[in-house]
């Protein structure tokens, strides 16, 4: 087992800061010309990044770099080509006259009203080229406030956040809730991978009460990943590093060895949530398959939708008491190989199907462990029925700032997206797309699994709308350092 050398990693990989309830995300670019200006601050910042064995108990500093900012700071091409192609062209290349429509928005399933022609950030129009994020973690709003404040005064000179189109700095504010679900009411953030040689999976308690918990050995045999899925510079489940398939071409003279080592790609999606929609369609599909639409009857059909309930706790039959934590420690193709507890087509069996996509359960599991991700993504805007909701046009929009860590960009997040997310026959299935997903296609259905026959439920339009995003690096400690030289 390989020793990550976690003291040069983002804190970020190992947490996603429960302690720190109030995040922002803020954009930013670089100020043309002021490229010693850029190194400065970087070096400055340096001293200040949460590192993974740092504790982030008040507060926390993240810093996240795209290949356009990369750029600014004349990383040699040497350098940048060994980064990998989906983040060096980005989420969202521009149509040309041989590509109207890039291949990469048709892989990630970015059409129709998730076209990025109409995203406000990121996209083909309005705030394209951004250089960077930084991301900041609070206990509570008066001091992300500060943290805010502080932080872009200290990049005045080198860089300016990016700004919305009514002038406004591009910063999306994250929350989470006490009852730590996000806006369609689920709890969020319980399926995670356990990195192989982690403090975590070793054992070790931490500061952060996610870690607290002693795992079993199932959870053990189910979400132990080899440390190379996600950190750059490791072995990973092929037994390949990332430097292997994409080998350092610096200078050795006059650049560092590998920039990309413990960093890794962080994938940002602002995905609007549409909840007034959602729920509808629960109630009427309720009335449809069960005859009543009466609170039961909805939680029902909202938990198959997303093979969770409300609660977090897997629809596959375990011994789970209904007072008891979520498990993770479950597979599907001998609990529930047909899908009549969890439907096949389930927004989390589709997201990992863990044992149920190969030759046998064996392999399925172990290639599924080739496609996973680490999710640090948190709800944005009011909680429908707050008192806030509404008072203005920004306050009245909401949704999951999305956020994913992984190693390989092409075979973790746009595989998952693309050949599982937004797969019609996903599982053998006939069609239909995620429930929660926000691509869907002509005749798109929501199928759930019941004898004697299975139910075909019309999927109008998606509850989930793409609004912006980008492609990053999160490099580790020393590259920023080597960066700001």
């Amino acid at each position: 087992m390989e020793n990550v050398e976690w003291d040069d990693v983002q804190r970020l990989v190992l947490s996603g800061y429960p302690k720190l309830p109030f995040s922002a995300y803020v954009f930013w670019h670089f100020v043309p010309g002021e490229v010693d200006a850029a190194r400065k601050w970087l070096r400055l910042l340096s001293g200040r990044l949460t590192r993974a064995t740092g504790r982030g108990d008040q507060q926390a500093i993240n810093l996240a770099l795209t290949a356009h900012g990369l750029e600014h700071l004349r990383v040699s091409d040497g350098v940048l080509s060994s980064f990998s192609l989906e983040f060096l062209e980005g989420m969202a290349p521009k149509p040309t006259p041989e590509a109207q429509f890039p291949r990469r928005s048709n892989v990630l399933g970015d059409v129709g009203d998730s076209s990025p022609e109409l995203w406000e950030w990121g996209g083909w129009k309005e705030s394209r080229d951004i250089d960077g994020m930084l991301l900041l973690y609070a206990a509570d709003q008066t001091k992300l406030r500060s943290l805010i404040d502080a932080e872009i005064g200290a990049m005045a000179g080198a860089a300016a956040p990016a700004l919305r189109q009514n002038g406004e700095p591009l910063i999306i504010e994250g929350r989470v809730y006490d009852d730590r679900k996000e806006h369609f009411g689920f709890t969020d953030g319980i399926s995670q991978p356990l990195i192989e040689g982690s403090p975590k999976a070793n054992g070790k308690r931490t500061s952060d009460a996610d870690n607290n918990k002693k795992l079993t050995s199932d959870e053990k045999r189910i979400l132990l990943v080899k440390p190379g899925e996600f950190v750059l510079g490791y072995r990973n489940e092929r037994r390949t590093s990332i430097s292997d398939v994409y080998p350092e071409r610096a200078d050795a003279d006059t650049e560092p060895k590998d920039i990309r080592r413990n960093g890794t790609y962080l994938v940002f999606r602002q995905l609007e949530q549409d909840v007034p929609a959602f729920n509808e369609f629960v109630a009427k599909t309720a009335e449809r398959i069960y005859g009543r639409a009466d609170e039961p009857a909805q939680e029902k059909i909202a938990s198959q939708l997303v093979g969770r309930t409300r609660q977090g706790h897997p629809l596959v039959p375990i011994d789970c008491p209904p007072d008891a934590a979520p498990r993770n420690d479950f597979l599907y193709y001998f609990e529930d190989r047909f899908g009549m507890a969890c439907p096949i087509g389930a927004h989390i069996r589709r997201a990992n199907p863990r044992d149920t996509v190969g030759p046998d359960a064996d392999t399925a599991l172990r290639l599924s462990k080739m496609h996973r991700i680490i999710r640090r993504g948190r709800p944005y805007g009011e909680r429908v029925g707050s008192e806030k909701e509404g008072t203005t046009g920004e306050l009245a929009t909401r949704g999951m700032a999305f956020i994913a860590l992984n190693a390989d960009i092409a075979g973790q997040f746009e595989m998952i997206q693309h050949s599982w997310l937004n797969n019609t026959h996903f599982g053998s299935l006939y069609a239909g797309t995620d429930p929660l997903g926000h691509f869907s296609c002509a005749g798109d259905v929501v199928t759930i699994q019941d004898r004697p026959t299975n139910h075909h439920v019309d999927r109008p339009r998606p509850f989930v709308r793409v609004r912006g995003g980008a492609y990053f690096f999160l490099p580790g400690i020393e590259a920023v350092r080597a960066l700001a030289r």
